[in-house]
């Protein structure tokens, strides 16, 4: 048996851009924290950052800005760093560990919604990138190009990397993250050269909003990223490899993104980064180039978490190699993104986000507070049951107060729950009630572990 077990692992290394996408990542492919610094940093490098944090400032004013973004950083750190210990302990991605905690039925349905919100998020970005682009064109040098070639182009250059996989995706981070750093420092040197300090820090919010409101902005714009984010921590050597690297993404590289994103907006009165740093700090096409990568390092993420999803749901089903399923998925969203339809999927995406934090829930009730760490295990796959009551129904009732948390169309808009999200961001509630009613259906259940012996 261990030499046929020897056999299937060394056929599966052969495979054309093998990814590990239904096996545990083997020890010898693993990263410390030092060499995942720049995958951790890039996903949270994005323009999209940057204009949270001017949105952000706007309803706030700076310093209570960078208190709402620290604090929304530290939440989604922790969050993060729980989940990712699970990648890390059992090697699997998101999709193929979540079978251990809902069983092979319900881990299909995770997979799909992984999938189905990934795959929208990245035809959503290559849009926003073909906008940006064609802006970067017009402010520069005052030229008029395609909008729908450059999002075909940019969704094309996205997919390369997404197709070759974790090691495409760091690959890009470690050329695109420093060339963001250094631009992003350079403009806020420049900035302050050209407004004084002082009127930055006390510039007044333009569209007031409340500090829990603010908190929830900055949860609420990762959270779907950080209850998946074991698709990057099963390359980790250790825990304390993945907690460093997360809470350098999410304590400090992605706060101080959209901090950044805040110094810009309450300087010159205006969110649009890309004006910013192309016309009035002065930088021109190098700002151009630096943030059409940027924006790559960040939506190839999408689309290859979006694959690991469906390849997953559909194991044993749909039997294509990964890399094609990444072309094929990858040329549809930017064909969507190009004619304009991805735009009508922004409610329904926003729908499948309110989804993902209480499974994520779940998955943290099961392997820590059930206590079935030991229960993640790879080779112990064939003793999955076809579903599992307590994680469903506690995902359910997690996914059903989300949904009474936000306004139609996203959700049923009940009044004093809607209230209550501008003070609690609403993933943390649906997540929380989802590992409560995990565990109290467990108890009701009688049962001491999440699977049937």
């Amino acid at each position: 048996m261990e030499e046929k077990r020897k056999e299937a692992v060394q056929a599966e290394e052969k495979v054309v851009l093998n990814d590990y996408e239904f096996s545990p990542v083997p020890d010898d492919k693993k990263n410390t924290w030092k060499d995942q610094v720049f995958v951790w940093l890039g996903v949270g490098f994005c323009l999209t950052a940057f204009t949270l944090g001017g949105q952000i400032a706007l309803g706030l004013g700076f310093w209570p800005t960078v208190a709402a973004v620290l604090i929304g950083g530290v939440i989604l750190t922790v969050v993060g760093c729980l989940v990712g210990t699970i990648g890390v302990k059992s090697g699997l991605s998101s999709t193929v560990s979540s079978r251990f905690t809902f069983g092979t039925y319900g881990a299909i349905v995770f997979g799909l919604i992984n999938a189905l919100c990934n795959f929208g998020w990245f035809g959503y970005q290559c849009t926003f990138f073909g906008n940006s682009v064609t802006s970067m064109f017009k402010m520069a040098a005052g030229i008029e190009v395609s909008l729908k070639a450059c999002i075909v182009v940019g969704g094309l250059m996205m997919m390369i990397t997404a197709i070759i996989g974790y090691k495409g995706i760091k690959t890009l981070s470690q050329f695109g993250v420093p060339l963001l750093f250094f631009l992003v420092i350079f403009g806020v040197v420049r900035t302050f050269m050209m407004v004084p300090p002082s009127e930055v820090f006390s510039a007044p919010p333009a569209a007031p909003i409340s500090f829990a409101s603010a908190i929830t902005l900055m949860v609420g714009s990762f959270i779907v990223g950080v209850s998946i984010v074991q698709d990057f921590t099963r390359y980790s050597k250790t825990v304390k490899d993945s907690s460093i690297g997360i809470i350098l993404g999410f304590t400090i590289g992605y706060p101080a993104v959209v901090i950044c994103g805040a110094i810009f907006t309450c300087a010159f009165q205006t969110n649009d980064l890309t004006d910013v740093l192309i016309n009035v700090l002065g930088f021109g096409y190098v700002a151009a180039f630096i943030i059409v990568v940027a924006t790559w390092t960040t939506n190839d993420n999408n689309l290859y978490q979006s694959v690991l999803g469906l390849t997953n749901a559909c194991h044993g089903i749909v039997k294509l190699p990964r890399w094609i399923t990444t072309a094929i998925c990858g040329i549809i969203a930017t064909i969507l993104g190009a004619i304009g339809m991805i735009d009508w999927l922004v409610p329904f995406l926003n729908i499948l986000s309110v989804v993902v934090s209480p499974i994520a829930g779940a998955m943290l009730a099961d392997f820590y507070l059930l206590k079935n760490a030991d229960n993640y295990r790879f080779e112990l796959m064939d003793k999955i049951p076809k579903a599992r009551a307590d994680t469903c129904i506690g995902a359910l009732v997690g996914c059903l107060v989300g949904f009474c948390m936000n306004e139609p169309p996203v959700g049923f808009g009940v009044p004093f729950m809607v209230q209550f999200s501008t003070v609690v961001p609403t993933a943390l509630v649906a997540m929380a009630c989802s590992v409560v009613v995990v565990l109290i259906v467990n108890r009701l259940m009688g049962r001491k572990t999440g699977r049937a012996a």
